[in-house]
């Protein structure tokens, strides 16, 4: 039971993991080309998330850095 608990946990990292690498790429992305990519609006939703705390540039900026740290201080 415990093993297959590891593996579950295991797993969870792995896909945290892997979210925020894409989310890091969408990011950067939208930010060096200007536009969605694929239709997901990354930047647009982290804004719609935090509110009117400024323009989207600066959200999407700051987002990148925050996952970035993130995932710098997992590995």
């Amino acid at each position: 039971m415990k093993d297959l608990l590891d593996r579950i946990k295991g797993l969870a990292s792995e896909l945290t993991s892997f979210a925020i690498v894409i989310l890091c790429l969408g990011i950067t992305v939208q930010l060096i080309i200007g536009e969605p990519l694929f239709g997901w609006n990354v930047v647009g939703n982290i804004s719609k998330a935090i509110g009117s705390m400024g323009q989207s540039s600066f959200i999407g900026v700051a987002a990148l850095l925050v996952l970035y740290s993130i995932y710098k201080n997992k590995k």
